[in-house]
């Protein structure tokens, strides 16, 4: 399906925009309407680039989005208002948020208190900025959660690589070293089936909660990012992007520098890559491809550089400090002693998430939470 959006190139298109973008975030999940409203976000983004745009978050935005990244809604505001009145005319914007409200509501779905406490206009029908001038990426990044549709997807859509090669594709095994004999790259292949499941699991925790659910794109993924980076100001931003969007931009676009139009070719090619490719396939392309610091590409050069090694003998701690290391390697790597305590933070983070999310027991997690984490010698 193809969505007709007018360009926005003067304030008076933008303000249209901003009209139009208020009265659809209500709008149900995959209606033509929330086509449309993702379209309008990466365009308002692009405008609000190139303008300079900077405007505080509005609390009832920042809600909403909170509400939709947990999965939630209205009736969830009533429980924890103990009102559907008032549930009702906060998220209209008919009455101001009260000092208790903002209490009650920050606890319930983790939003930062500041942000809902900052003071907004009543039924105005104007929405505000989302996110400041200083986090313009992932006001980008929510206007692709319905990547695919639009002048924008189908201009970017053109030329780009073909994804049926990746059926056949297998990260090449290497190792590379330079003239003094030191180790510059080291890949080794490892079919997903050689990979336990613990080891898996740790993963999806960590970069695609929603990988086996979402078609290419996680939602979720990017409201909670939107949320964070809100909350954050923008500083050390997260990402929203899914491990098939991972695969398509360090096998398809590798070295392309990050930008609005490498985002949009991202998730086209993640779409595409979900079409012709099975879940499995996908997750052994990125778990072998995938840089974990140092001179380790792949879980099976990792496995061996961190702890002397095969992926299969890997215990659950072991599991969880490398599925901690996609995000940032050079910041939780093992061998550079001033990562050691942010290491460990970040490792017992992913052992909380898979036991919040049942992947493994309550024990299992504050067991392997206990384990020294050392590098091999």
């Amino acid at each position: 399906m193809t969505v007709s959006v007018k360009p926005i190139r003067s304030p008076a298109d933008y303000e249209q925009a901003l009209r139009e973008i208020e009265t659809l975030m209500a709008a149900q999940p995959g209606s033509p309407e929330e086509d449309r409203l993702e379209v309008l976000a990466a365009l308002v983004a692009a405008y609000e680039a190139k303008q300079g745009v900077a405007a505080s978050a509005d609390p009832i935005s920042v809600l909403q989005f909170a509400l939709r990244a947990q999965g939630k809604g209205q009736k969830d505001v009533a429980a924890t208002l103990g009102s559907r009145s008032r549930a009702s005319e906060v998220l209209s914007r008919k009455r101001h948020l009260s000092a208790d409200m903002v209490e009650k509501l920050s606890r319930a779905f983790a939003i930062p208190a500041h942000l809902l406490a900052v003071p907004y206009e009543v039924a105005t029908g104007r929405l505000r900025r989302i996110i400041g001038g200083g986090a313009v990426a992932t006001v980008v990044v929510l206007g692709l959660m319905g990547a695919g549709t639009g002048l924008l997807f189908w201009h970017y859509g053109q030329d780009l690589p073909e994804v049926a090669s990746l059926a056949t594709y297998q990260p090449p095994s290497l190792v590379r070293r330079d003239d003094k004999g030191r180790l510059l790259e080291h890949r080794s292949f490892v079919p997903l089936t050689e990979i336990p499941p613990h080891v898996v699991k740790a993963f999806l925790v960590a970069e695609d909660q929603d990988f086996y659910d979402h078609g290419g794109v996680s939602t979720r993924a990017i409201l909670r990012a939107s949320l964070q980076n809100i909350a954050s100001l923008g500083i050390n931003p997260a990402g929203g992007s899914t491990i098939s969007q991972q695969v398509a931009k360090n096998v398809l676009l590798p070295g392309q520098p990050r930008s609005l139009e490498r985002k949009i070719k991202e998730v086209i090619l993640a779409r595409r890559i979900e079409a012709n490719l099975t879940k499995d396939r996908i997750l052994e392309i990125y778990l072998n491809q995938i840089y974990f610091g140092g001179s380790a590409y792949g879980i099976a050069a990792a496995s061996q550089a961190y702890f002397g090694k095969a992926p299969h003998d890997l215990t659950l701690a072991e599991a969880a400090y490398l599925a901690a290391l996609p995000k940032a390697p050079n910041h939780y790597r093992l061998d550079m002693a001033e990562n050691r305590d942010r290491a460990k933070d970040r490792r017992d983070w992913v052992l909380a998430r898979m036991a919040d999310d049942g992947l493994i027991t309550p024990t299992a997690a504050h067991l392997a939470a206990g384990e020294p984490l050392v590098i091999s010698n």
